[in-house]
Formats: structure tokens, sequence, C-alpha cells
């Protein structure tokens, strides 16, 4: 299985929390665990692999198995950069979350859907 994130398209605070928003709010008032903490244990815990496009936030070269730049529309691994990178600079973010709540079962209901919605008449 296999989750594919834009980082363009998530919610900020759904990416990441940086060290200064979380000296700022207390873990206890913030409802959102973020995504940042959640991606390698969804990975060795549930199985699902993410690749996730990023260009906003290196504090992802942490959990990242793999990384790969765009240099002139080309893509090229650097992962050994990366984490040069991460050895040089360390995140001051500490790690959010804890262990899965237990997973729920959920089924569409059909009615539910409506595929004409938000659509024009012809």
């Amino acid at each position: 299985t296999c989750l594919l994130l834009d980082e363009d398209t998530s919610a900020t605070n759904f990416m990441i929390r940086d060290a200064r928003m979380q000296a700022l709010v207390a873990d206890e008032q913030e409802p959102i665990t973020p995504f940042i903490d959640r991606a390698r244990q969804l990975s060795e815990e549930l199985g699902v692999s993410t690749v996730l496009v990023v260009g906003g936030s290196g504090d992802y070269f942490d959990v990242a198995d793999t990384v790969i730049a765009m240099k002139a529309y080309v893509p090229e691994e650097v992962t050994a950069e990366a984490k040069r990178i991460v050895q040089q600079h360390p995140t001051s973010r500490r790690h959010e979350g804890g262990s899965w709540r237990a997973l729920t079962s959920r089924i569409p209901i059909p009615q539910s859907l409506d595929p004409s919605k938000g659509k024009k008449a012809v």
C-alpha cells in the first residue's frame, strides 16, 4: 500500500509543526499529530509506504528512506547528501504522537455520495 502526498496541496499543520510552534502551543492543546511524526510509524507498523513531494521542509530528511531532488527538471537521487545535512543541521523539533489508536473499519454509504453535486445542469 502506498500513500501519495503533495506538500503544496496539504494543510501545513497536517504536514509539520516546527519547534517554535511546539514551544508556543502545548501538545495537549494541539489536536493534530503532524504527518512527519507518523510517516515512519505508518510504514513500520502498518506497511504503508509514502511518496511525498516536499519543497519546503527539510525536517522530512530525518524520516526519509530515499530523497530525490529535481535538478533542471531531471530527478536525481540525493539521499546521502540529505542524510549528511541531517547530521550537520539536526532538527530542534521534538517527535510528537505515540501509538496508533485502534483502527476503525469504515465503509462508505452509497447514498451519501452524489457525483452530480456541484455540477451545473446542462
